[in-house]
């Protein structure tokens, strides 16, 4: 089976200067490859700051800690075709639109160093877009509609993860669609980091895609999630028409708590076991866990 998760902070959490030793991770080649498999974890860029200056120290020391990787047996890929069994498949992307440091031409350097999705904006205002934490009701600047032209020519998906309501409905202008590679349903959990309905049926309308994130404070009201909360999430996304869009988003590496039963990449066939036990067929099981975000990429 093909499985996939579209967003792992794993790449700042081994860059940054302060890690103790040793310090365990979500993330490894271990718990990617014990169930066998062909698994595909996407891995960001994460640029965390404001302003529209690229911070390029942070994103030197992870693309030199996912050379590291490399050299462990993880292998980056571009397209889900190269992806192989039983090692762990690398895909880079960016969360965060500093990291082209106010110049639309930084695309093309990213694009050939096989990044396939980026973020346009974290949590704070850069220049590109707005965050959705901010409740701006601004749309994407000139630069950051340079950089989506830019993005989409070299088939690299936009990102809408973080972004405000104004920035999404932008992006659902009859080109290639976005993705949300780590977001919830505000229905269920009323953040605004979160797709309301409205947002996730334009989003598969248009042809997106969403991975589901399992961070708690995304997942439940009151902070405190288990696998079967994340189940809900999906089966609301699908409820609404998701079937073929949605998908997995987990943000580990970058979240401080985690839902009871998916502690870290290890876990993810407890949770497609999950859904079986909830009544998903097979063939769902199959698309939720890889094939949608296969589907996807090779729409856009």
């Amino acid at each position: 089976m093909l499985i996939c998760d579209t967003h792992a902070d794993t790449l700042y959490k081994l860059a940054v200067p302060d890690r103790a030793a040793g310090a365990p991770l979500d993330v490894t080649k271990e718990l990617l490859t014990a169930a066998g498999g062909v698994r595909v974890q996407c891995l960001a860029l994460y640029v965390c700051t404001g302003g529209m200056q690229m911070r390029p120290t942070i994103v030197e020391r992870e693309l030199r800690a996912f050379e590291d990787l490399k050299a462990l047996g993880f292998r980056q890929i571009t397209e889900l075709s190269e992806a192989r069994e039983d090692v762990p498949n690398a895909m880079l992307t960016i969360e965060g639109g500093e990291a082209f440091g106010g110049d639309a031409g930084q695309v093309e350097r990213f694009a050939d160093m096989g990044v396939r999705m980026a973020a346009l904006v974290w949590n704070n205002e850069n220049g590109v877009a707005h965050p959705a934490l901010t409740g701006s009701r601004e749309g994407l600047t000139p630069l950051g509609w340079d950089i989506v032209r830019r993005m989409r020519s070299r088939r690299m998906a936009v990102d809408v993860s973080h972004l405000n309501e104004r920035g999404f409905y932008d992006l659902l202008d009859g080109q290639a669609p976005p993705l949300a590679s780590h977001s919830c349903a505000r229905a269920l959990c009323d953040h605004p980091r979160n797709l309301t309905d409205h947002q996730l049926r334009c989003l598969f309308e248009a042809g997106g895609y969403v991975g589901v994130n399992f961070y708690p404070l995304f997942l439940s009201n009151d902070n405190r999630a288990d696998l079967d909360r994340v189940i809900d999430h999906i089966a609301h996304i699908c409820d609404l028409g998701g079937e073929a869009h949605v998908g997995l988003g987990s943000d580990f590496d970058g979240i401080e708590t985690h839902p009871e039963g998916l502690r870290n990449a290890g876990d993810i066939p407890a949770l497609l076991d999950g859904m079986r036990r909830r009544g998903f067929d097979e063939p769902l099981v199959e698309a939720v866990a890889g094939l949608n975000f296969k589907h996807y990429l090779e729409r856009i």
